[in-house]
């Protein structure tokens, strides 16, 4: 009868997210549940290939790995105490041993993608905020207006259903509205310089930063300038 027992890889965690980084810079994120048919190769089966050979990453790869350590280690101490949810609690697992498991290379993998997101929102809402502390109200309430803007942000929601505009005019008012069409089929994409003729809905005030938004809709690109 054999007693041995069965040997369970584990590879050094830096070294397992510097691959996760390389991976994810060359080929973007690919989920398990994305990669059907072996069309595509997801992120994780990318990282366990790379461990199991030699693994490749550069320098710049394990000096983002270090950054993301740092990250979610500063966010295991806030968290200290509290009870997170099933996939913050498998991150901070990660992140506070040395060594990762083959197991917890699907969420060790996903990293990358999850701080990347996570980065562009706060330098997205820090942005947001300093906007929202100028912003002005524009336009006459339910009346057509137009408007000399240029296109800050789009942004999908309700899976790509639905999409939110922001505009900022020349003073970086805030205008926005919504689309449930593909913006880019217009012109609207970000950094486009756009004249407008659109229904001014309302004035509001955004609960988040408290800035002064003009939302608008009805709208129809008169002149497109360059981006």
């Amino acid at each position: 009868m054999n007693n041995m027992k069965k040997i369970v890889p584990t590879y050094d965690t830096k070294v397992a997210l510097a691959v996760a980084n390389n991976v994810f810079r060359k080929f973007g994120y690919v989920r398990t549940t994305e990669a059907v048919h072996g069309e595509r190769k997801s992120n994780k089966d990318r990282v366990l290939e790379s461990l199991a050979n030699t693994p490749k990453y550069t320098k710049a790869d394990l000096k983002k790995a270090d950054e993301q350590i740092e990250h979610y280690q500063s966010l295991l101490l806030l968290r200290l105490g509290d009870k997170g949810n099933d996939f913050q609690d498998k991150v901070l697992d990660i992140i506070a041993s040395d060594n990762v498991k083959a197991v917890q290379i699907g969420v060790l993998s996903s990293l990358p993608h999850t701080y990347t997101a996570t980065i562009e929102r706060e330098k997205r809402q820090a942005r947001d905020n300093k906007l929202a502390e100028t912003s002005s109200f524009v336009g006459e309430q339910r009346k057509r207006m137009i408007f000399d803007v240029v296109v800050d942000m789009v942004r999908p929601v309700k899976d790509g259903t639905l999409h939110i505009i922001t505009f900022l005019d020349k003073h970086n008012n805030i205008i926005k509205s919504f689309s449930s069409e593909n913006p880019a089929n217009s012109g609207i994409v970000v950094g486009a310089n756009l004249q407008i003729s659109c229904w001014v809905k309302g004035h509001q005030i955004n609960k988040y930063t408290n800035g002064k938004e003009t939302i608008v809709n009805r709208l129809k690109i008169l002149t497109e300038g360059s981006k």
